[in-house]
């Protein structure tokens, strides 16, 4: 076994949900590692043709210049770079199935955040109260939704001071809305619990704006649906409000009421779904399976190897991306002068012959690329000289 198959293998091991075992079952096959062995080469054969320059440039004749066939590298080191990008995007998306979707419950005291957390969990694991301002700190609890490790706080309901003769809002309070405010912008999904009945609060619309324009993905939950009317059109009324005012999909709006959820309401043939509560962790986990599907480049049409490429660990992760340091630094290197010299800028090939780029420079950058993907798959630092030469005596005609 590979060093990436054994990682996977431990992984698999201490899975604890569903969706843990599928992508460490995934990382045990060898295509991972056999991906990152067709990358390493592709750098070993590019620094092959840079170090022939290097050592053989004054001796031998070659049909490229080395502006040219730098140019022609920079030209394959984006084809690769766009590849390891995508590559590291699932990995991060990979880890959201490993480590947790950290998920976050916002909303005003009393809007049913609570009472949500407790029908989520199966479990009274938040103390719910008429009381406002009940939860002051933040009530932490992992739970498995089909599948998906998700971990969700509930925390302090948002509203400012209020005036002479209105509720006092005081100093704990005030600190459990700050963190509660933080911890919104730190999670992976915000769950807004409106109040059906009461007006969208400008402390919860502001926060919830925040976290839309951070990329968080943003799901609202219309609670206390039991005290609408059937004809009345608040539903209709309540999504056009809040996709002008959020700006989400309308598939990311849920109608519940917690109170129907309870245990104490039974089920019969026409309510198999109290407070709508199934439909609603459907939303949830339509959500969380979009935060999780494998990024597929354009480049590439074959999907399954992005499959897999979720399963790549946090080790795999930050070594690719001090391999996409490297490659930055060589077309840092390379494509400044290139920029206004290459023909496919606009300007003859033989023009070029004058600009002067730093060969060294970014051969070490692509040896420092490719010393990152040996890493990866337990290759030392260092081993790679025979390979460079044998790129070298292979592609061009010197030591004869």
């Amino acid at each position: 076994m590979d060093l990436p198959q054994i990682e996977s293998l431990g992984e698999t091991l201490s899975a604890s949900t569903e969706q843990q075992r599928q992508i460490s079952v995934r990382g045990t096959a060898s295509s991972l590692a056999v991906r990152y062995e067709q990358w390493r080469m592709l750098l070993l054969a590019a620094r092959g043709e840079l170090e022939a320059l290097i050592d053989f440039s004054e001796d031998q004749h070659f049909d490229e210049s080395p502006v040219q066939l730098c140019a022609s590298v920079a030209e394959q080191v984006q084809v690769l770079r766009a590849q390891m990008e995508a590559h590291v995007a699932n990995a991060v998306r990979g880890e959201l199935l490993r480590n947790g979707i950290s998920m976050a419950l916002l909303g005003a005291p009393n809007a049913g955040k609570s009472s949500l957390l407790n029908r989520i969990v199966g479990r009274d694991a938040a103390i719910v109260s008429q009381e406002a301002g009940t939860t002051r700190d933040i009530v932490e609890v992992s739970v498995d939704l089909g599948g998906w490790l998700v971990k969700i706080g509930d925390m302090a309901g948002l509203r400012r001071a209020g005036l002479v003769g209105a509720d006092i809002v005081g100093a704990v309070e005030q600190e459990g809305i700050k963190r509660a405010k933080q911890r919104a912008l730190e999670s992976d999904v915000l769950v807004v619990v409106q109040d059906a009945t009461t007006d969208m609060d400008p402390e919860v619309t502001e926060t919830a704006k925040q976290c839309v324009e951070s990329g968080i993905n943003v799901v609202v939950a219309v609670n206390k649906i039991d005290q609408f009317s059937s004809t009345s059109g608040a539903e209709d009324a309540w999504k056009a409000r809040i996709r002008s005012t959020l700006g989400i999909a309308e598939s990311r709006i849920s109608f519940i009421s917690c109170r129907e959820a309870s245990t104490a309401v039974p089920l019969t043939s026409k309510n198999t779904d109290p407070g709508n509560m199934q439909s609603f962790l459907t939303t949830l986990m339509q959500t969380f399976r979009d935060m999780t599907a494998a990024l597929v480049p354009d480049s590439d049409p074959n999907p399954s190897i992005w499959q897999e490429s979720l399963g790549a660990t946090e080790r795999q992760r930050i070594l690719l991306s001090e391999c996409l340091t490297h490659l930055e630094a060589f077309l840092t290197a390379v494509t400044p002068e290139l920029t206004e010299s290459h023909s496919a800028y606009g300007i003859e090939p033989d023009a070029t012959d004058d600009i002067d780029i730093d060969i060294v420079l970014a051969a070490e950058s692509l040896r420092s690329a490719a010393d990152a993907l040996g890493k990866i798959i337990g290759r030392g630092d260092g081993g790679d000289v025979e390979e460079v030469l044998g790129v070298v005596f292979e592609k061009f005609c010197v030591g004869k």
